[in-house]
């Protein structure tokens, strides 16, 4: 994909989006979901990783512009994904140590040199 198509994604926003599906004709638009919230509203979240921990999917999602996530377990039911909580405290422990090993190696990529 060309930085000319990612810029191009139609999503209305004037900036590239870091695709990396390797699709020449990639429609990926964003990393963002809609759910349908318990009272009936919907509300949009990031997508911030998937993993797979002893077998299960696991999402980290964080409401738009917020730096906290929530971490669902997720998998594919009848041809639709299917999130739901975590309940058991050893399993959530785990994949939250995990994510916050991506996350935290993630930020460590990112280090800006400050100005001298």
């Amino acid at each position: 994909m060309t930085d000319k198509e990612k810029q191009d994604c139609n999503c209305g926003e004037d900036h590239d989006h870091d695709c990396e599906c390797g699709e020449d004709d990639c429609n990926c638009e964003s990393n963002i979901i809609t759910l349908d919230m318990e009272d009936g509203t919907q509300k949009d979240f990031n997508v911030l990783n998937i993993i797979e921990h002893e077998g299960k999917q696991y999402v980290a999602l964080s409401e738009m512009d917020s730096v906290e996530y929530d971490i669902l377990r997720f998998e594919e039911v009848d041809d639709s994904l299917e999130l739901s909580i975590i309940e058991d405290d050893a399993e959530y422990n785990a994949v939250a140590d995990k994510f916050d090993e991506i996350f935290s190696a993630e930020e460590a990529d990112l280090d800006i040199p400050e100005n001298e």
